[in-house]
């Protein structure tokens, strides 16, 4: 077995397979969770397990559960997938469910949002009240931990919680804010730090086709087209000679997932029945009702085809019914029986249209930038709708490109994830999407620098909000690539012996080669904070900082020291905040 002193500080020092006995790997997903895992002698057969659950209707899926979390009246946790479904019917017929809480399609808030926190929060579905999406994340994280360990308990297995790394997902678009808050999550899920992996989910699931594709080779140039229930996130990379992967052009994508699709279709309930909250009604009256009748659809949204012909038939639950008047029941009595609702063909397939249209046209765009590619990946749920995958396949414009349709594309990432951790370098180089730098104070020369930047710092005058570059855009920066970020602080004074140093970090997408730039122009992000903790003694009179940041990795990796002194500095990056509350 691994020892405690065997591990990593930072995960990218692991090099060796062996350094966990298990792997576990969490997919928290916009619209179904779940994980998978194997260990160090199963992982060399490409043995990969996957959790089970317990649906509420015969058609559920089992190896994911729907991303639903409720939460009692006074926040504590209640249940989380098919449990919580089944809590909330409960308390629907009680009519206790207004004192609870209940999130889904949550995962989404971390792509919209523009200034994740540990503290921002998440509206219920439904409802007006809010709360901590990090609390909402952990007890997610914490019950897929919590039932992984006992899948490892009934299997008989000697299970130390320090020899286990746990690998979560995040889509390549994300933020790195939002990547950072996954961390959090995590670790507020009482996992230790050392024991989180991040994993880009079209890489993930890159790395798994690679096990059953002997096509994927040295020398190919391939597309991942991760279509999930929230994003679609894309990915281009090259087989190198050694065998791992490298990024040919930057992850791309947007919000056109398979909620998407939903969406369009409540809205044709809604103006059906001529009721904006008929949905909504629905689920007040009769959630069970409610969620057969979306399983329904999900079931219809991938069965169809571009071939599919006659008008396409769902079961209509009778509470909806309660919703027709007479007078509807009339006026639609080609779409609408007493037991179902019949939506005509064309229309049924228009539900798809934005979603399609814009996964056409970003792929056409990422061909005329990178040239030709040898095949494109579909995996994601998303993915197993043969209406979307027959439209992309039969497009002209991908008609020289062989396409890969893995078998359960909606567990490939989970998969993929779970080797990632056995090999977090297999992507040995990665494009930026942005420029990266710090906010730092540089001399103040008055022919350069404006006036309204002038500040006095210990005694010496200094220009505030320099942004100082150490990655720009698009440029391939390799796995363990390091860029240095030095600088100095002064600690003469006694008052300034024991501050604690913040640096931030920002991002930028235009950026002039050369230009000075302040961190206050427009079109700057703080995505977080190096903060660095004062020894026990104090701060010398001068230290001089050096921050070394890995720019190749799934998420930003940071290092710092006093390079003076020659002593670490005890540093955290911390998340983006608000500059005028510090």
């Amino acid at each position: 077995m691994a020892t405690q002193e065997k591990l990593p500080v930072n995960i990218s020092e692991c090099t060796s397979t062996n350094c966990w006995d298990y792997i576990v790997a969490f997919d928290i997903g916009t619209s179904n969770s779940g994980y998978a895992y194997s260990d160090r002698k199963q992982i060399k057969e490409n043995k990969i397990y996957l959790n089970e659950w317990t649906g509420n209707f015969s058609h559920d899926k089992t190896a994911k559960a729907p991303s639903i979390v409720l939460f009692n009246e006074d926040r504590s946790f209640n249940s989380f997938g098919y449990e919580a479904e089944r809590n909330y019917a409960r308390m629907v017929q009680d009519k206790i469910h207004q004192k609870c809480y209940r999130f889904r399609n949550f995962k989404m808030r971390l792509y919209h949002e523009m200034h994740i926190s540990e503290t921002f929060e998440i509206q219920e579905e439904g409802g007006k009240r809010r709360m901590p999406a990090i609390d909402i994340f952990a007890h997610t994280i914490r019950v897929l931990k919590c039932h992984f360990e006992k899948a490892i308990e009934r299997r008989g297995s000697e299970y130390k919680a320090e020899n286990v790394l746990h690998v979560l997902t995040v889509p390549a678009i994300w933020s790195e804010s939002a990547k950072e808050f996954m961390k959090k999550a995590a670790i507020k899920a009482e996992i230790a730090e050392h024991q989180i992996l991040l994993a880009l989910e079209p890489e993930a699931a890159a790395l798994y086709c690679r096990t059953f594709t002997p096509v994927l080779k040295p020398g190919s140039k391939y597309m991942v087209l991760d279509m999930g229930g929230g994003t679609i996130d894309i990915v281009v990379h090259k087989i190198m000679e050694d065998g791992t992967l490298a990024e040919v052009y930057k992850a791309s994508g947007g919000d056109w997932g398979g909620t998407v699709v939903d969406a369009q279709f409540k809205d044709f309930v809604n103006e059906l029945f001529k009721n904006k909250e008929c949905f909504e009604n629905l689920w007040e009256l009769a959630p069970l009702d409610a969620l057969e009748f979306e399983r329904e659809f999900e079931a219809k949204k991938r069965q169809i085809s571009s071939n599919t012909k006659g008008n396409i038939r769902l079961q209509l639950p009778a509470r909806l019914m309660q919703f027709a008047n007479t007078e509807i029941q009339k006026e639609h009595k080609q779409t609408l029986t007493l037991a179902h609702m019949h939506v005509q063909n064309e229309h049924f397939k228009s539900f798809f249209t934005t979603p399609k249209d814009k996964i056409i046209g970003i792929l056409k765009n990422i061909l005329v930038e990178i040239g030709t590619i040898n095949f494109i990946i579909l995996v994601g749920g998303f993915s197993g709708s043969r209406f979307l995958t027959d439209e992309i396949k039969s497009n002209p414009a991908f008609s020289s490109i062989k396409f890969i349709s893995p078998n359960e594309p909606g567990t490939v990432v989970l998969k993929g994830a779970v080797l990632f951790g056995y090999n977090p370098r297999a992507v040995s180089a990665r494009i930026c999407r942005y420029t990266y730098g710090f906010s730092v104070l540089k001399d103040f020369d008055s022919k350069i620098h404006p006036q309204s930047k002038h500040i006095i710092v210990d005694g010496e005058e200094n220009c505030d909000d320099v942004f100082s570059v150490l990655v720009y855009k698009d440029e391939l920066i390799k796995y363990e690539e390091e860029r240095t970020h030095m600088t100095y602080s002064s600690h003469r004074n006694e008052d300034r012996k024991f501050v604690t140093l913040k640096d931030e970090l920002f991002q930028a997408k235009n950026v002039v080669r050369g230009q000075l730039a302040f961190v206050t122009d427009e079109g700057f992000k703080a995505i977080g904070k190096v903060v660095s903790t004062p020894p026990e003694n104090g701060w010398p009179d001068r230290v001089d900082h050096t921050t070394k940041i890995y720019f190749g990795q799934t998420s930003i990796r940071i290092e710092c020291c006093d390079t003076a002194n020659k002593e670490k500095i005890k540093a955290s990056f911390e998340l983006e905040y608000d500059r005028d509350k510090t």
